[in-house]
């Protein structure tokens, strides 16, 4: 499922506007958005099933979310099922300017990480500050429902011209093997008057088990073990004299 935006006024007021299109192999159902703007989370109309190529969207006021003039993330999570009843989830990240061109001296950009389909993974983002001021910025981290995550919500102060690096363990829930999942961290902090919002994403890719890279180290110290005293043992078999016959 690909997702956009845009957001445009209608009388004086904002209105948002999402599309999405099934650039899959299969019908997907029940097809729904979940949109997070600043402080506000709210739900789309259900849009039934859209077939391979097929489109669907819907608009929202957001006359009474937008408070302050500002640059703000939006963060809209489409989710949907396949035909045997499995569900998915998949994130789109953007930002829309409200009254405001303002620029923000935020930076967030994050590292990809590999989990294993049974386990466990640190996920990392870094966080920079090239303003002359510092900032205490407001963390939301955003991930699809296959995922679980230590903690998504937190604070942290910082300073002018510094770098930080902000973790968070994520768990499988329902992943799928050998997929790789989007996730968004959002950044809000207010200067001037004015809501700043900066955003920073990554993927997490869910290893599957089954290809070669994928198996333990272990697996790779054994067979480096074995396999040159099998080739040995061949070898000498080969070289040794047939019994001779009565």
């Amino acid at each position: 499922m690909v997702t956009d935006f845009s957001v445009d006024m209608k009388s004086g007021k904002p209105v948002l506007k999402i599309s999405t299109e099934n650039r899959g192999n299969v019908p997907a159902q029940d097809v729904q958005f979940e949109i997070m703007i600043d402080d506000t989370v709210f739900s789309g109309p259900v849009a039934g099933t859209l077939d391979v190529g097929e489109k669907t969207s819907t608009e929202q006021s957001l006359a009474d979310v937008l408070k302050v003039p500002g640059r703000y993330p939006v963060v809209i999570r489409t989710h949907y099922r396949d035909d045997s009843g499995y569900r998915f989830s998949a994130l789109s990240a953007g930002y829309f300017d409200y009254r405001s061109a303002v620029i923000p001296g935020i930076f967030i950009s994050g590292r990809p990480a590999d989990m294993p389909i049974d386990g466990k993974t640190r996920l990392e983002f870094v966080l920079r500050n090239d303003s002359d001021t510092g900032q205490m910025i407001d963390l939301t981290l955003f991930i699809p429902n296959e995922l679980s995550a230590s903690h998504e919500h937190s604070s942290v102060e910082l300073g002018p011209g510094q770098v930080m690096t902000v973790a968070y363990g994520l768990d499988n829930y329902s992943a799928l093997a050998n997929s790789s999942y989007q996730v968004v961290l959002v950044g809000r902090y207010d200067s001037a008057g004015s809501r700043l919002g900066v955003s920073g994403a990554t993927v997490v890719r869910v290893m599957g088990g089954d290809s070669p890279e994928d198996r333990p180290v272990w697996v790779w110290i054994v067979l480096g073990c074995i396999l040159p005293g099998i080739l040995v043992f061949l070898w000498l078999k080969h070289k040794s004299p047939a019994p001779e016959s009565n």
